[in-house]
Parts: structure tokens; sequence; C-alpha cells
């Protein structure tokens, strides 16, 4: 299928008169993934496209048909469009927190809201648009409930809007207070917790002792 998505940016961030360098910083596209672009060695993707348009202060739509998708500006008279949203509306800050906090008892509310003050803020993570993400930096080394895969440093980026399906990442609070860094299974009425790299569940519970499970969207490393 063909698509006109990489002409597309490529004309408007020339229409805009801006750098590579300044497009990733107005928007987290990476200045690498721009230049890529523009050599035809990469195609954007829709979610940079709608950043971009964001950027513009304009809307797009994706039109779909027999030969593939076309991404073209839509009319600004178009009165059946949601109303435009700020870039840095949708960009907005994370709350970091410690795995030492997230285990104190008062952090979460029952709902799975945080009811603590962050230690810091990140800037925004591209693509993740949920107004309540949160993250937990890794301040426990050896801790059986945290997946070897996330190191003492870590960063973990949690969307508690985010759907969880089988073999995501979460983190899950128990019922008895446990918090628990994993990827989750779900069979029936029960909830296995495995390694990053799989194998065998380490233990299982039933889903009614669980509190909540958060998705972690992402993970940056130390």
């Amino acid at each position: 299928m063909q698509n006109n998505f990489r002409e597309f940016a490529v004309k408007t961030i020339d229409d805009l008169g801006l750098s590579d360098y300044e497009v990733a910083k107005l928007t987290g596209i990476k200045s690498s993934s721009v230049s890529r672009w523009r050599t035809g060695k990469t195609t954007p993707r829709k979610n940079s496209l709608r950043h971009l348009a964001q950027l513009a202060g304009r809307q797009i739509r994706f039109i779909k048909s027999e030969s593939g998708v076309q991404v073209d500006w839509v009319a600004e008279n178009d009165s059946h469009l949601m109303p435009y949203v700020p870039l840095q509306n949708i960009r907005q800050t994370v709350k970091v927190y410690t795995w030492s906090q997230a285990n104190s008892p008062d952090f979460f509310r029952r709902n799975g809201s945080i009811g603590q003050k962050p230690v810091h803020s990140l800037k925004g993570i591209p693509d993740v648009e949920d107004p309540l993400v949160y993250s937990i930096i890794i301040d426990d080394e050896n801790n059986s409930l945290i997946d070897p895969y996330a190191r003492y440093g870590d960063v973990l980026i949690v969307s508690p809007a985010a759907s969880v399906k089988n073999g995501d990442h979460v983190v899950a609070k128990l019922n008895d207070g446990r918090l628990i860094s994993r990827k989750i299974q779900f069979s029936d009425d029960n909830l296995f917790f495995t390694r990053h790299e799989g194998g065998a569940a380490e233990f299982s519970v039933r889903s009614h002792a669980v509190s909540f499970y958060h998705k972690v969207v992402y993970i940056r490393k130390r």
C-alpha cells in the first residue's frame, strides 16, 4: 500500500520554517527520524504526523483507498471535528516517584490514583497522551517482585488509562500490600506474573486479590 506520509511531513516542516533540531525540541520526534524521512529511508508514523499537525495549529485526516492511505489537511471550517488540542496539553510533564515511595501504605489510593508528591518530573513522553501517566524509579536492588529486565536506576513509565492484555508489563498492587512489576497473564479468574524473558510464572493470585494493575508503556534505561 502506498501513502504520502513522508512527503506530507517534510513539506509541513519546511513550510513552518523549522530545522530538524527545532522539530525535535518542540514535538519529541527525534531529529534523526526527521533526517531519515528526508532521505527516504523511513516513513513517519501516524502519531508523528499528528504531532506535526499540532505544531502547525491545524488538523489532519487519513483517507483510505484501494491504493493506500493518504494524509491531508482538514478544512478549517469543518464543524464536525473535535476542537484542536494544543501540543503542550498533550505532551504533559510526567510525575516521577520512587519504588520505595510506591511501596508505602498510603502511596496509592484504593482506585489506583496517587496521593503523594513526586520527587521530580520528566518532560512529556511522545505518543503517551494519558493525563494520569506517572513514572517510578527503581531504587530497590534484588527485589524478587521486580522483573529483572528493569534494573536499579531504570524508570518505568506507567499509564493507568492504557488497556492491558496478556503479556503486557504492568505495575500491580495486591490487596496484601505487595507491589509487583512484571508481565501479566490472564487465565479464567487467575492472574499470573512472569519474567520479561518468559518462562513459568513464579506465582499467581486470584483476580479479587489485586487492587489494580497499570500498564508499563515504556522503560527508560539508566
